[in-house]
């Protein structure tokens, strides 16, 4: 496992295990990468904020059947203990009254919303340390108003749902380290892209983010897959390219290099059954 994976994994398991998670939804991505060390970014489609299946759970409603009630108590509570002493039968059951089912049913559906709220919240809390919209459209409306105003993004317009669709074009020198996306006042992300260069003259690049079902990071988990389980879901679909007149060293694409009118292109189709992180090595020099 690549120390990048390794650290990207410890703080972004926080957001993982809350189920909240900054990523591709459909979309289209080229990098062009030129042995001059000049490149062009392009992602056109979704990025998504996905939130725990909690923060939109609904309360099972409730049904009859789940009143409790016993001989000898006047049932009021759902959560009443019913407690007894070693070697003490239990009681027995009996029919509760028209009240009493009513009454448990007030503090069924009180007590069920209020854990749906508390997870929500706690979730949403910890989204926002991590400089993500909160889980309500006014703050994602405000967010893409904000992330629209930094370079490189033609285009963003809040669907809803934490649903954006964006329109991202960036020319660069790949002379030092760049990741895509950057957010304001998002002191970490998993890069949808990464371009690293190194010490050689060769430029590594990877997408962290355009996995599939295995989710961000999955391939690389290792011993904390267990932990990825957890977490969201990625809604990553679409195709990664790059297009370089470079040499491609190495690349684990399911296809490999193919002609281009630049040189030499290479894909990987991400989908829910797809699990590798792409990567390739090119030297430029």
């Amino acid at each position: 496992m690549h120390q990048f994976a390794k650290r990207a994994f410890v703080a972004a398991a926080p957001l993982l295990l809350t189920g909240c998670l900054w990523g591709p939804g459909k979309f289209t991505s080229d990098l062009t990468l030129k042995k001059d060390g000049n490149f062009v970014l392009d992602y056109r489609g979704e990025i998504v904020l996905q939130t725990p299946p909690d923060a939109e759970a609904k309360v099972e409603p409730w049904k009859p059947e789940m009143a409790k009630c016993f001989e000898g108590m006047e049932n009021k509570s759902q959560t009443q203990a019913v407690i007894t002493e070693p070697g003490e039968a239990p009681p027995k059951a009996r029919p509760c009254k028209a009240s009493e089912a009513a009454a448990q049913k007030v503090d069924y559906e009180k007590q069920s919303a209020e854990r749906v709220k508390s997870k929500r919240e706690e979730a949403e809390q910890m989204a926002r340390m991590f400089g993500l919209p909160g889980f309500d459209e006014e703050s994602n409306r405000a967010f893409a108003i904000k992330l629209a105003k930094y370079a490189g993004y033609r285009s963003v317009q809040y669907r809803g749902k934490g649903v954006y669709d964006v329109d991202y074009h960036f020319d660069g020198r790949a002379t030092q380290d760049f990741v895509f996306p950057a957010l304001p006042d998002n002191d970490f992300i998993i890069p949808f892209i990464a371009i690293r260069r190194r010490a050689d003259g060769s430029v590594l690049v990877t997408a962290p983010a355009f996995t599939g079902g295995a989710g961000p990071l999955g391939a690389r988990a290792g011993a904390a897959a267990g932990a990825m389980k957890e977490g969201p879901v990625s809604e990553a679909q679409g195709r990664f390219t790059i297009i370089t007149n470079g040499e491609v060293l190495t690349n684990n694409s399911e296809d490999g290099t193919a002609p281009h009118a630049l040189g030499k292109q290479v894909h990987w189709d991400v989908g829910s059954g797809s699990s590798k992180i792409p990567e390739a090595l090119i030297r430029l020099q």
